[in-house]
Order: C-alpha cells, then sequence, then structure tokens
C-alpha cells in the first residue's frame, strides 16, 4: 500500500466544523477551511467511508489528500460487495489534529 498526494480541488489544512451526509450511493463532505470559507464536496458512487477521529495511532496525521495504492480494504470491499474494483478509488483525507475520512469510490 502507497500513498499518493491528489489535488481534490480544496485543502484540508486547519480544517474544521467537518460534517459528513451519506444519502444514495453519495457523500456529502463539509468543513469550514483555513480561511473560514465553507467547502462542499461530493464523493460520488460510494462503496464505504470511515471516520478516524484521532483515537488510531496507524493513521496519517498531516493534512494533505492522498489516493491509497493497492488498498486492502478496497480490494476487500469490492470483492465482499461484489463491484468491480477498477472502476473505484481510495481516498484518504487528512485533516490535522480533526480526524482522518477515508472513502472508496468513483475516480
Amino acid at each position: 500500500m502507497m500513498y499518493r498526494s491528489v489535488d481534490l480541488g480544496f485543502s484540508t489544512a486547519d480544517a474544521e466544523d467537518v460534517a459528513m451526509v451519506f444519502d444514495r450511493a453519495e457523500l456529502q463532505l463539509t468543513f469550514r477551511d483555513w480561511s473560514e470559507e465553507t467547502v462542499k464536496h461530493t464523493f460520488n458512487d460510494v462503496l464505504a467511508f470511515k471516520w478516524d477521529g484521532g483515537l488510531s495511532i496507524d493513521t496519517i496525521r498531516d493534512d494533505t489528500c492522498y489516493e491509497v495504492i493497492d488498498s486492502s480494504w478496497l480490494e476487500e470491499q469490492a470483492r465482499l460487495q461484489g463491484e468491480n474494483q477498477t472502476r473505484l478509488t481510495h481516498y484518504k483525507l487528512c485533516f490535522n489534529a480533526c480526524g482522518v475520512l477515508d472513502v472508496l469510490c468513483a475516480r
């Protein structure tokens, strides 16, 4: 498993008030960025997601967005849910001290 930084069109640096709403395979992410602007982003065709609010010591703690290459979690979830793994990706969004969001979704 490798991490490759990716530009999703926003920065997670110094983010606050992170909120998520999941409905019909869409995950809507909203947060306040370093400049106090509200950021809204929608992930489509979401297979799974998880939030680590800082309890795990085995996760990245910076303020970068990554694509996880050769993700074992993506492989397992695609197999369990009968999905074509090649059309999906695993994003890891790191929000400094707030937490980390992992999303398996369409590319």
